[in-house]
């Protein structure tokens, strides 16, 4: 009677927790917790944060799953057991979409840390990501890795359970723009492949510059020289029409004594 009893209280602590350990490949399709109870269409008490808004595609975003209230502080983080708290949620399960999000399949990869594991959704490796154990949380923090062809919007989705009753679906992140790493590098390639045009531009104009200054310092030698020349010249003509005149006095003066 007493081992019944034990047996009895654990099917109920099953069922009150659901999934203690995470959620199940079987919600990868619709994210829904598989409890005998609709989803709560009230404001969700927590928060899907991505850290950055633009990220590459070599790169990593890192997020945060955390309650409302702890940006304003009125949160007091607390683990209490009530069946209808919200400080705090027990389960999660989070993927990232393509935006638009319509009929996508989970993209890229995520990182946890040692209260949370990944799954495998729709055919790929790691693309979700759930809890580990049914622990009240105030914040996780979570990697993910885009695709390293993947270039576009994304949006991370996730589903807070609170407690089996209280649970909110499909809570939808701030897109994060993802930039194709090599399109950047092309950029930057072509970037230097201008600054290299412009320099090589710039040492030609120098050079030919200088071409120019010494065919104008050449120029300027030889019509110096070609002056030079012709006073010279107009000089010795000078001195010599004067020797002359001066031969032809002194003989002139000669014949007349």
């Amino acid at each position: 009677m007493q081992g019944l009893l034990v047996i009895m209280m654990a099917l109920i602590a099953g069922q009150v927790t659901g999934h203690p350990h995470g959620a199940p490949t079987t919600a990868c399709n619709t994210m829904f917790p598989l409890h005998k109870h609709h989803p709560q269409t009230s404001a969700c008490p927590f928060e899907t944060r991505p850290y950055q808004t633009e990220i590459f595609s070599n790169s990593s975003v890192r997020i945060a799953l955390h309650n409302l209230g702890m940006l304003s502080g009125s949160s007091s983080g607390s683990s209490s057991s009530s069946e209808n708290t919200t400080d705090s949620f027990k389960g999660y399960m989070i993927m990232a979409f393509e935006v638009p999000s319509e009929n996508a399949v989970a993209l890229g990869t995520f990182q946890v840390s040692s209260d949370s594991h990944t799954i495998n959704c729709h055919g790929m490796q790691q693309n979700a990501a759930t809890h580990s154990s049914k622990s009240h949380k105030s914040i996780v923090h979570l990697t993910w890795t885009p695709p390293e062809d993947f270039e576009g919007d994304v949006i991370f989705k996730t589903t807070y359970v609170a407690s089996k009753k209280l649970f909110w679906m499909n809570q939808v992140s701030a897109p994060v723009r993802v930039r194709l790493a090599a399109a950047v590098a092309d950029e930057e390639s072509d970037t230097d492949d201008d600054n290299t045009v412009l320099i090589q531009n710039d040492v030609l104009e120098g050079k030919l510059i200088e071409q120019v200054a010494y065919l104008e310092s050449r120029e300027y030698i030889s019509l110096w020289a070609i002056c030079s020349l012709f006073i010279v010249g107009f000089t010795c003509a000078v001195l010599a029409k004067l020797i002359l005149a001066a031969r032809a006095k002194k003989y002139s003066t000669l014949e007349s004594i």
